[in-house]
């Protein structure tokens, strides 16, 4: 009995030991792993304390098309990235990357409010960028707290405010991972997915969440200070998310007078430069659209086709037409002096054929510029445009323009012989391509041509010679390729012509392996065939 007491005694106590030890576990587990300090804020104090100064960053577009947003309609607004606001006055930090060839840059901030606002400083090493709201006349804007990045330890707690995926105000929490010194990473822009490649001063490796649309946002500690802008993440191999030092983007802003900007000489260059870039990407970028569709403006000029479709894209091509040259124009005004708005503005005429307007901003460009290259390479996309419109008397005028300034230009006399033969002035166009020759020796398009041209007057003889040689220059003019399909064509035509059956299918196995641009080209290769087989008949 005593023995049975004893042995109920230490059953009892063993299990209050295990019960205690068991509670003491969940206990341990249930306890934060990092403990909160006095005076540590939790997530709700941080947003609730900072969102007034927090930002999402949007840029305003025409037409736009990313890995995310795939194509956008025109007059769309968009949001890029996140930001915060440093200074009353309405200055701002994000990434470079978020606003980066953009234009029209708005900002929003936490009451809804759209603001213009313009890019004031860059440093693309560190990916900083500064923004300044343009129209938010004499308010005081609410401005985050910025701390120390030498301070934080790995380990210690760290909150990401942005607009991840569109969703604004989203916050996270994670600790520091690591802190790395000159981190050479390389990752994908979040909206165009472009690689980007950068060798950041220092990075916070943080395990707070981050998606597209972070970047620039800020990064705070337990403090409630920005000791961190999030810039990257390397989303598919797990959580590892990217801080910028908050220390790189001071020391940017220490070297700014913000109060003296509107009359720093350096800063309104660079915004005359900004604006002169902006008119000129956004010319090119009309153009480009008009470009992609202008096939329907030609169906309506060409094929009389008035259906709906046609009609409302040619009225966009009209719409892009004007935008184009409207921006052009205004690239001239600011600087007069720069050849390749011109040559954009030229290439828009040409394109479109308006050869008016072409031939008045040729006249515009020969007052202004004197050299003959300059000159020359106007004079040539206008000779080619009334080339393909198949005005070819006006092509002549400006290809010999060209050619009186570069008696030695071999491609420029081809040109004339060619537009020569095309109105029908064989024998103006014989002597020209023999005069070709003279300059270049090795010229296989000079001894095509000539070849064709005794070839359709009957004399076979001299056809054969003048292709032979062409076949025998093959091999020493590395830029004949252009010349191959008429150089076997009439290879194999003369051929069947002496009744050299052999010769003739060799062409042909030649021509067959050509590559074929025109319907007109294949039906030579038909042609020629059938001339063959006619042989064997």
């Amino acid at each position: 009995m005593k023995r049975l007491f004893i042995t109920l005694l230490i059953l009892i106590f063993t299990v209050s030991v295990y019960s205690q030890d068991i509670n003491k576990k969940t206990a341990e587990q249930k306890a934060p792993l990092i403990e909160k300090k006095d005076g540590d804020l939790d997530a709700e104090q941080i947003i609730e304390r900072n969102k007034d100064a927090l930002v999402s960053v949007w840029f305003h577009t025409d037409n736009y098309s990313s890995f995310y947003y795939s194509s956008l309609p025109k007059d769309t607004t968009i949001l890029s990235g996140s930001g915060f606001i440093f200074d009353s006055r309405g200055f701002l930090g994000t990434n470079y990357h978020v606003v980066d060839g953009f234009d029209s840059l708005i900002v929003k901030t936490s009451d809804g409010t759209f603001y213009e606002a313009e890019l004031v400083y860059v440093e693309e090493k560190n990916d900083v960028a500064i923004l300044r709201i343009l129209n938010g006349g004499d308010k005081i804007f609410p401005t985050v707290k910025i701390g120390n990045s030498d301070l934080p330890k790995v380990g210690q707690s760290v909150f990401a405010v942005g607009s991840p995926l569109g969703f604004e105000y989203t916050i996270s929490e994670g600790i520091i991972a690591a802190i790395r010194e000159n981190e050479k990473v390389s990752f994908n822009d979040p909206a165009t997915y472009a690689l980007i490649e950068k060798n950041f001063d220092k990075v916070i490796q943080i395990t707070a969440a981050i998606s597209p649309g972070n970047s620039g946002g800020a990064l705070f500690n337990a403090k409630g200070e920005v000791i961190g802008i999030t810039t990257y993440s390397y989303g598919f191999y797990g959580n590892l998310n990217f801080a910028i030092a908050i220390n790189s983007f001071t020391r940017v802003a220490n070297n700014i007078n913000f109060a003296a900007l509107d009359n720093d000489e350096t800063f309104l260059e660079k915004k005359k430069d900004n604006l002169f870039n902006s008119n000129y990407r956004l010319a090119e970028s009309y153009k480009l659209n008009l470009y992609s569709n202008w096939f329907y403006t030609k169906q309506r000029d060409t094929m009389k086709v008035y259906d709906t479709m046609t009609v409302k894209q040619d009225s966009i091509n009209q719409l892009h037409f004007n935008k184009a040259e409207q921006y052009y124009n205004m690239c001239i005004d600011m600087r007069p002096d720069t050849f390749y708005v011109y040559q954009g503005l030229m290439d828009l005429y040409v394109f479109t054929e308006k050869f008016d307007k072409a031939e008045s901003l040729y006249s515009t460009i020969k007052e202004r510029f004197y050299s003959d290259s300059l000159l020359s390479t106007f004079s040539s996309s206008l000779a080619q445009a009334y080339s393909t419109s198949k005005d070819y008397k006006k092509a002549l005028t400006f290809y010999e323009k060209i050619y009186s300034k570069d008696t030695n230009d071999v491609y420029i006399l081809s040109q004339i012989a060619d537009l020569y033969y095309k109105q029908k002035e064989v024998k103006k166009s014989e002597g020209i391509y023999k005069k070709m020759i003279k300059k270049d020796e090795n010229n296989v398009n000079g001894y095509v041509q000539l070849g064709k041209i005794n070839y359709e007057r009957g004399d076979y003889k001299d056809a054969r010679k003048y292709i032979e040689e062409a076949f025998e220059k093959t091999f020493l003019d590395e830029y004949s390729y252009g010349s191959y399909f008429d150089l076997h064509y009439y290879r194999g035509l003369i051929a069947v012509k002496e009744d050299r059956k052999m010769e003739a299918m060799l062409a042909y196995i030649d021509l067959k392996n050509t590559y074929t641009y025109t319907k007109e080209e294949s039906e030579k290769k038909l042609a020629l065939y059938k001339a063959i087989k006619k042989m064997e008949e």
